[in-house]
């Protein structure tokens, strides 16, 4: 049993490190969205906030086709792909204090270690599929709270 441990214990310090250095370029954005999302200081609620809400009325201002706001949307993810590597170390210095490593090391070990439990209820879900009592009884169950919860 503690070889199996030793080996996903290696295996998420493998994933953690590759994550790290796939994120590298974006490090600062990564430090300051951990913050913001922390909600580190009082203004950050309501500046959240007020991006979200900008971001719904230009939608509802703008009323695009789904096709246009697909290709915008795309095209901003690969403008921002691009252009977040390149410029954010010019705009925030960087990042090298042993504190900012050791909190991006943090994140990215949480992400992974989420994506592995994400990966795990998937398969469990495939697992208790071929039990199909189990499968209706569940879906059943999960049909009945959430239209008890509707009716609320």
């Amino acid at each position: 049993m503690a070889e199996g441990d030793n080996r996903s214990t290696n295996q998420l310090a493998a994933e953690t490190a590759s994550l790290e250095d796939h994120f590298h370029g974006w490090g600062e954005v990564v430090l300051l969205s951990d913050c913001v999302l922390r909600w580190e200081k009082q203004w950050f609620p309501a500046a959240i906030m007020g991006t979200v809400s900008f971001i719904i009325l230009m939608i509802y201002y703008l009323d695009p086709s789904v096709l246009s706001g697909v290709s915008c949307f795309v095209m901003f993810l690969c403008l921002t792909d691009y252009l977040v590597p390149t410029l954010a170390p010019r705009i925030f210095g960087t990042w090298t204090t042993e504190q900012q490593q050791r909190l991006h090391h943090e994140i990215c070990s949480n992400h992974v270690k989420t994506q592995c439990r994400i990966i795990g209820w998937w398969s469990r879900l495939f697992v208790l599929k071929e039990e199909y009592v189990f499968y209706v009884y569940d879906h059943a169950s999960c049909s009945c709270t959430l239209d008890w919860t509707a009716s609320l």
